[in-house]
């Protein structure tokens, strides 16, 4: 599902200022399109893709569940993810996509159990 607010965060003309990953989890600083500035948490982080994120201008975030069965071999770096996720996890992996505004395609991609997010103010 494509989102342009999470919560009362509006995504678009966003940018993505850091992103942080520690053990299972992540951190995504985002400045918001009037100066604002905004913090993503996610924790249970079993893997995450970067097209170079920091500094691109973000249209939306897709979150979509990842179900087991899309675990194929056409998609290998999601197979090898879940394979090796820790047997005693059973929240539902969700696949946060943050969208380029030019375009219009995943430049930061975490897979994560869940996500918080709020308005940071002294970031």
């Amino acid at each position: 599902m494509q989102q342009l607010f999470i919560g009362d965060i509006s995504l678009s003309d966003g940018i993505i200022e850091s992103v942080m990953l520690l053990e299972g989890a992540a951190r995504v600083e985002f400045r918001l399109w009037d100066g604002g500035r905004a913090l993503f948490r996610f924790t249970g982080v079993i893997g995450v893709r970067d097209r170079n994120s920091a500094g691109q201008e973000v249209e939306s975030m897709e979150i979509e569940e990842v179900a087991l069965i899309q675990v194929v071999p056409a998609e290998p770096f999601l197979t090898e993810l879940m394979e090796e996720r820790r047997a005693d996890r059973t929240a539902p992996i969700l696949r946060y996509a943050f969208i380029g505004s030019w375009t219009m395609r995943p430049i930061l991609e975490i897979y994560a159990e869940y996500m918080e997010a709020e308005r940071a103010y002294g970031l």
